[in-house]
């Protein structure tokens, strides 16, 4: 009995592990548990994907990485732009999407990824808050162009909740900095070139320990140099294959200026990726169009705005309503009817309403709410037409910081010093400060001998003020610009440049 007992149970046995192998029960199981603790690892194939022949992997992260990339509400929609290796050519690889998302109970949602107005892929919404990661593999093709723009659209619907602060926030996604494309080249990442692109399109800079006041001025030009070119500089410290100053010189050699902005007329205002195409929405939709009158030597007020629009879905419904303000100024507002399919508007921009800086914002709300519940209604349409534009008129904007780009627009190049002492984080704010006062069409160049611009940090050695000329700091919103004093100096608190009047020596700024 004992010996039939034991071969019954050999057999029992035997049939489980059978039926666990054959119906992967196992990999089932632990699949299922892996998915309720970390999401599933979604994979969409192509039908054709890039072959795998090449040994070098790089990573490559999206541009603007210090740029938070969120969609919030039902539908939202981002962009992102992953810029590809030029000298060493990618062959295969693959895109990760690793996104957090935030959605309330009963949202039925997706997150749609696309890429050249190609659907690639999608992640179901989860009530929750969730942690998800998803992979497109790419094909050749996808290699064809110097980047890749992926596109985001949250899309879905949620229940009527009761009118309130958040109505319409449903749902919020953040597409996380890890998120990149994992590529196979046929050669190594070596040239200064395609290690930029690889960290997205973010030059980083060595800085080594005790460098001094020539050394800071070097490094300062250059990564204004850097900057001029759509890069974005960052200084380290620790690590090992940040750009020295020569890979720094070879990566401005590859890498060509970005044209001037200048204010000649007018200005689009649906150019942007931002503002252009149609937009469809049920509650309201804002175009938002940022002109700065200070950006160059010659700049004038805004006159007026042609404002044209294409409008849809509006057939039987409620009117919607428009309003544009400067600078959270009211400057028009009207109700669009049913019947109405275009917008056409010329606008009148107040001079005392603008500044330096201003935002102009042009938005649209359906006005279809019922009484206790918040109503989404029907989807519409708009468009903001490309003969849209912001007309400039012949009355020039003068402030301290015109001044300032007036005196630097006169010289044939520009002398940078600094005094010893200055740390990265110092380097990196007169950087961002210089570069928004020279003119783009001056050159940049560290001084020998005399000076134009002074890099002074509190506690370092104050120059001579003899001369005139203007302190600039980053102010609240904007740049501070105040005359040269021996008052103001000694009340100075933050990193500042010193622009004198005229090029000063160098023997009394640096005592």
């Amino acid at each position: 009995m004992r010996m039939i007992g034991i071969g019954l149970m050999g057999f029992l046995l035997a049939g489980i592990a059978l039926l666990l192998s054959t119906m992967h029960i196992l990999e089932t199981g632990q699949r299922y548990a892996r998915e309720v603790l970390q999401g599933p690892q979604l994979v969409f194939e192509p039908r054709i994907s890039a072959p795998k022949t090449d040994t070098h992997s790089v990573t490559v992260y999206r541009a603007n990485p210090n740029t938070p990339v969120v969609l919030s509400g039902l539908p939202a929609y981002q962009s992102v732009a992953f810029a590809f290796p030029v000298d060493a050519r990618p062959t295969s690889g693959h895109l990760q999407i690793d996104a957090t998302t935030q959605v309330l109970h009963g949202v039925e949602g997706v997150l749609r990824i696309s890429i050249r107005n190609a659907r690639r892929g999608e992640m179901l919404l989860r009530s929750g808050e969730a942690e998800r990661s998803l992979q497109i593999p790419l094909s050749p093709m996808d290699f064809a162009r110097p980047q890749l723009v992926v596109s985001f659209s949250l899309q879905g619907t949620a229940p009527n909740v009761p009118c309130g602060p958040d109505t319409g926030i449903a749902a919020s996604v953040e597409i996380e900095t890890t998120s990149a494309i994992f590529l196979n080249t046929a050669q190594p990442l070596t040239s200064p070139r395609d290690r930029i692109n690889s960290w997205g399109r973010v030059a980083h800079l060595a800085w080594p320990r005790n460098t001094d006041a020539s050394g800071i001025a070097e490094r300062l030009v250059q990564a204004i140099a850097l900057k001029r070119r759509g890069l974005e500089p960052l200084f380290v410290t620790q690590m090992p294959d940040a750009l020295d100053t020569a890979q720094t010189d070879a990566a401005l050699a590859a890498f060509a200026p970005v044209p001037a902005l200048t204010v000649i007329g007018s200005q689009a205002l649906a150019q942007s990726r931002a503002n252009a195409g149609v937009r469809r929405f049920r509650t309201q939709s804002t175009w938002r169009h940022s002109f700065d009158l200070g950006a160059t030597s010659n700049g004038v007020h805004a006159d007026r705005l042609d404002l044209r629009m294409a409008v849809g879905g509006n057939v039987g419904q409620p009117p919607m309503s428009l309003s544009v303000t400067l600078n959270g100024r009211l400057v028009h507002q009207a109700q669009i009817s049913a019947a109405q399919t275009t917008i056409d508007a010329t606008i009148v921009l107040p001079l005392t309403f603008q500044s330096g800086a201003n935002v102009l914002e042009t938005v649209l709300t359906t006005t279809d709410k019922r009484d206790g519940q918040c109503s989404e209604g029907p989807e519409r349409i708009a468009e903001l037409l490309p003969t849209s534009q912001l007309v400039f008129g012949e009355t020039s904007y003068r402030d301290a910081t015109t001044d300032l780009r007036a005196n630097l627009a006169q010289a044939s190049h520009i002398t940078v010093a600094a005094t010893s002492g200055a740390t990265a984080a110092d380097t990196l704010i007169a950087m961002h400060i210089l570069h928004d006062i020279a003119p783009a069409d001056v050159a940049l160049a560290a001084a020998s001998d005399s000076a134009k611009v002074l890099l002074i940090t509190p506690g370092s050695p104050l120059p001579n003020v003899t001369a005139p000329g203007w302190i600039v700091t980053l102010g609240p919103d904007d740049l501070t610009v105040l005359p040269l004093s021996s008052a103001s100096l000694a009340q100075l608190a933050q990193v500042a440049l010193v622009v004198f009047a005229a090029p000063h020596p160098m023997i009394e700024v640096a005592s």
